[in-house]
């Protein structure tokens, strides 16, 4: 609280007038009775607000058109010489041409009997800061409408990795709430495979203060997997990462096909075993893990005696109900590691890599024999299928692929030969 003396009234004029060099507006008020007059307004004033010198002496209701904001204004200068107690506020100022918003402080200067007889208003252009203010609300209300109502889930990450806020769809999507996720690291809520790969791909980001996209597998409540396609984009203050804001929306669908095309490339439609191309992937690279370790690759071509009169008595539902059988059977014979394919038909191909004794080979082709000694169950039917099999071993036989694939083919040539199926090893004497 100012308080002077009446003999003392014009250095509080002289004192104001120190306000023409500041950039704040000022306003010294002189309060009579129920009006309040313009004693004083410093330069900033002038510039802002287009009034001049010609309003001292001169009331608020004078000078301020609109009766309204008048009436409004001049309340509130008789509230702080009645109750002698300084008020802040917000307000529009207008030069008739522009509106700024004032960030507004009144003074009340009291005399030495106690009574204000004059006012101190500093008003500070906060126009800018207004805007900005207006802006983030919009922002952030903009942010709010978009995070309820997208099914994108939007998360906003701290640099140390810990999930500071995850929009509602959350829930939608994995059936866990936001709140769930708050103070979490993103590495807690995906697959574990992928943790050490997305941390990467996170710090690269921080580093180089640039948007990634990538594809992850987060956890759903119920227990099963959901790829994410994770759009990342560093927010940057000052020339530094402060936060990561992540959209990622589920496309398990677009996964799920693509791994069905893919399996359409490389596995057999009815079988569910690898078709032509990949065993011939595998081929080679059972052979070249040979070479490197020094060990051998069984290989093992297979041909159906029955398929045919099957097909003809039974119809081609129960032919294919065969293959199935057949290819089961088939995988239950050999170890995780082998290759169990189909080369169209009845015609089936065995791989057996990392041998490391002929014998082994032999094993296998004798278990693959006697499983079909006896009848096949298809679709309730008790069915007599029996295979003639061909053995060929690297390098034994041959050292190349090609010329392998030819050893089987014609080991397969000379088993069919026999009466009852048997399986017949390469002859080198038939090369």
């Amino acid at each position: 609280m100012f308080e002077y003396s009446h003999r003392n009234a014009e250095n509080l004029f002289e004192f104001v007038r120190l306000f023409d060099y500041v950039e704040d507006l000022v306003f010294l008020m002189g309060v009579r009775g129920d009006k309040v007059i313009y004693d004083y307004i410093n330069q900033a004033a002038k510039n802002l607000t287009a009034l001049s010198d010609d309003v001292i002496g001169k009331s608020v209701s004078e000078v301020v058109k609109d009766k309204a904001e008048a009436a409004a204004l001049n309340g509130q200068y008789l509230d702080v010489a009645f109750t002698k107690k300084s008020i802040h506020f917000t307000h529009t100022i207008s030069n008739g041409t522009d509106q700024y918003t004032g960030d507004t402080t009144l003074y009340p200067l009291m005399d030495t009997d106690g009574e204000c007889r004059f006012i101190l208003g500093i008003v500070r252009d906060v126009t800018e800061k207004y805007m900005l203010e207006q802006k983030l609300r919009e922002t952030e209300e903009l942010f709010r409408i978009i995070t309820e109502n997208t099914m994108d889930v939007i998360r906003i990450i701290d640099t140390n990795g810990i999930i500071q806020y995850s929009s509602p769809s959350s829930e939608t999507v994995s059936g866990y709430d936001a709140d769930y996720y708050r103070g979490k690291h993103f590495t807690e809520v995906i697959h574990e495979d992928d943790c050490d790969r997305v941390k990467e791909q996170f710090e690269l980001l921080i580093a180089e203060k640039k948007a990634a996209v990538v594809e992850i597998r987060h956890l759903h409540r119920d227990g099963h997997c959901i790829w994410k396609e994770v759009v990342a984009t560093p927010i940057i203050e000052d020339g530094q990462v402060k936060s990561v804001v992540t959209s990622s929306r589920d496309i398990t669908e677009r996964i799920e096909y693509k791994e069905k095309l893919s399996k359409m490339a490389f596995y057999d439609y009815l079988s569910g075993l690898p078709n032509r191309r990949l065993l011939d992937d595998r081929l080679e690279m059972a052979i070249h893990l040979a070479e490197r370790t020094e060990k051998k690759v069984g290989l093992l071509f297979l041909d159906g005696r029955d398929f045919k009169s099957i097909n003809d008595q039974f119809g081609h539902e129960m032919g294919d109900g065969v293959i199935k059988t057949v290819a089961r059977v088939l995988e239950g014979c050999v170890r995780k590691v082998d290759t169990v394919g189909r080369l169209g038909g009845d015609e089936f191909v065995v791989i057996l890599p990392d041998i490391k004794h002929e014998e082994n080979v032999f094993e296998v082709s004798t278990r693959i024999a006697n499983a079909f000694n006896e009848p096949i169950s298809v679709k309730g039917n008790e069915l007599s299928f029996t295979l003639d099999i061909g053995v060929a071993i690297y390098p034994t036989h041959a050292d190349q692929k090609k010329l392998l694939i030819n050893c089987a083919d014609q080991a397969l040539y000379e088993a069919k030969k026999y009466k009852d199926a048997v399986f017949k090893v390469y002859d080198l004497e038939l090369s």
